[in-house]
């Protein structure tokens, strides 16, 4: 047993390490000699056998004598680990189960392969991906809804509302004429047509001009609620009743994808029946008058109808079946151009 255990260890240079001890072979016995420094290199506990197989491992150089070195040492202890690491390190042409040949780089073609016209590398192909839930919640989109954009909130959030339906719709405005012409600036940039119905026409007549460029069949202005063009799906349009209160009684055409928007610019007793009979209300600053209407129409907290008193020139409130919301406009540079500040 301690014969042939002798002779497996005095066989660990010779299989790892270097060349055979043969003179035909080239730097052989001739040309090997053991490195001065590894005598040093041996622990003072080593055993004979060990020592005796360090000194037998032939070196061409410092960085070979010292992994032959750790090679059989941790050979000669048994240690499998250590053998399993430097195992790799010490053969002489690197690992024997790498293959002898590199592999194909994907992006290469494999030799002999016939490649596309003009010598075109094959395409790509690209799998799939998978991620997270926490990770493709950030890739969601926004949850805004579409429409057009009236203010944003206290919050900073965006408002949007849904002007056109398949069904006929009315909101009344409370507020001066400024307002009103923001929501049908805005609404032409929708790709609306605007009708105005009003006893006032020198006040509307330049909107068409300043919010198109030109003079164009999408804005219309009349004096009288004369035959309305009709209106669809890919052409909305919405119909702007400025009149004074005592004619916000007078019948108008209602029919599908039209909004009727009712201009109250004073509200009084007889115009807050517009109030009731409408699905949304616009509220620019009231009086204190004004406020207590809004409040027995629109059945509002009084905290919001006093609010509704001090609010500024560029807020407005928006008062649905959801409730009440009181919105910054935010004008655009172009808005303010072309209809000047916010006012009532």
């Amino acid at each position: 047993m301690s014969r042939s255990g002798d002779q497996g260890r005095a066989s660990v240079p010779a299989t790892l390490g270097g060349t055979p001890d043969h003179p035909a072979y080239p730097g052989g016995a001739a040309a090997a000699a053991p490195p001065a420094t590894t005598a040093h290199q041996v622990p003072a506990q080593a055993a004979p056998a060990e020592n005796a197989a360090l000194v037998a491992a032939p070196s061409t150089s410092a960085e070979t004598a010292s992994t032959a070195t750790a090679t059989a040492l941790a050979t000669a202890r048994g240690d499998r680990l250590g053998r399993s690491v430097a195992s790799p390190l010490a053969a002489g042409h690197g690992d024997p189960r790498r293959p002898i040949t590199p592999p194909i780089h994907p992006f290469m073609a494999e030799p002999g392969t016939a490649r596309g016209p003009a010598g075109r590398m094959p395409r790509l192909r690209i799998g799939s991906h998978a991620v997270s839930p926490s990770a493709l919640a950030r890739l969601s989109p926004a949850r805004y809804a579409a429409g057009l954009v009236l203010g944003a909130d206290r919050r900073r959030v965006p408002v949007t509302l849904r002007m056109f339906h398949p069904e006929p719709s009315r909101i009344t405005l409370v507020g001066g004429v400024w307002a009103a012409q923001l929501v049908a600036f805005r609404v032409l940039a929708l790709g609306a047509r605007v009708t105005v119905v009003t006893a006032e026409p020198a006040v509307w007549n330049a909107l068409g001009p300043a919010a198109l460029g030109r003079a164009d069949d999408r804005v219309e202005i009349c004096t009288a609620p004369g035959e309305v063009r009709p209106a669809n799906a890919q052409r909305p349009m919405l119909l702007i009743h400025d009149v004074p209160p005592a004619a916000l009684g007078t019948a108008l055409p209602d029919q599908p994808w039209q909004t009727r928007l009712t201009v109250v610019r004073r509200l009084e007793p007889a115009a807050a029946r517009a109030l009731k009979e409408s699905g949304l209300c616009l509220l620019q600053r009231l009086t204190a008058a004004e406020s207590a209407l809004a409040q027995h129409a629109l059945r509002l907290p009084r905290d919001s109808a006093r609010f509704l008193q001090v609010m500024a020139d560029d807020m407005i409130t928006l008062v649905g079946a959801a409730g009440d919301r009181h919105l910054w406009l935010h004008q655009t540079d172009v808005e303010h151009q072309v209809l000047g500040p916010p006012r009532r």
